[in-house]
């Protein structure tokens, strides 16, 4: 009975103890550009401000549509403060060096201010549902040489 109470003991910590915590949100939303639907291969990244948290990222479908996900395996986010980066997905070449822009995201413009950690956007993520509408004003970036 000792090791039985032990073994139930165990399970009952590594349910509630293992894995990251506070994945208790969801969050998804379409991301638009200038006002118009963003196209498929756009990252968007939501980093959580809290010590050794783990972003959580999705993708844009060519809707503009995106949910964040944890992992592979695992839907959500962190509930609080994010500070929100958008990217344009690359594919890796054979060598591990990124691929060329996808040809759909080629004429994309994502201002600096949207850009990795140091994006100026940030959304406060409650827990359970959330939707959240990014929307990209480009007025301001220069054309790509």
């Amino acid at each position: 009975m000792k090791h039985l109470h032990k073994a139930i003991l165990g399970l009952s910590f590594i349910a509630t103890g293992c894995g990251p915590r506070g994945m208790e949100a969801t969050v998804s939303g379409t991301v638009s550009i200038d006002g118009k639907p963003a196209p498929a291969g756009i990252e968007v990244e939501f980093q959580p401000q809290v010590p050794n948290a783990s972003p959580s990222k999705g993708v844009t479908d060519a809707n503009g549509r995106y949910a964040l996900r944890f992992n592979a395996y695992r839907d959500g986010v962190m509930a609080g403060e994010s500070v929100v980066a958008l990217s344009i997905r690359r594919t890796l070449g054979p060598d591990g060096a990124p691929g060329p822009i996808p040809e759909a995201l080629a004429g994309v413009r994502i201002p600096a201010d949207y850009v990795g950690p140091a994006s100026r956007l940030s959304r406060t993520v409650a827990r359970g549902f959330n939707q959240i509408d990014i929307d990209v004003q480009t007025s301001s970036v220069p054309p790509r040489e």
